[in-house]
């Protein structure tokens, strides 16, 4: 027990030493500004991806999120069903 004190003083000491860990950046996503008729487009794929996804189709659901992707980079709902897809994919 005598050992330990002196041990965890150490452990203790030299973790006060050390620098501050740097926190990492945040990277976020410029906003996409899409016409009407974008927006519109982006909200059908979306919808045709879901059911593909329901249906159990990934390729289809894939390629349709990949649509979605390229008119809108930042789409969270696309982006979060891609991932889904992609464990569904490996699941099989």
């Amino acid at each position: 027990m005598k050992k330990l004190i002196p041990l965890l003083f150490l452990f203790v000491c030299a973790a006060a030493c050390l620098p501050p860990a740097k926190p990492q950046p945040v990277r976020k996503e410029a906003a996409v500004r899409l016409s009407p008729e974008q927006a519109k487009k982006v909200e059908q794929l979306y919808y045709k991806a879901v059911g593909a996804y329901s249906r159990n189709d990934m390729a289809a659901a894939d390629a349709l999120i990949k649509e979605i992707l390229a008119i809108n980079p930042s789409h969270k709902p696309s982006q979060e069903l891609r991932k889904k897809v992609r464990l569904a994919v490996k699941a099989n």
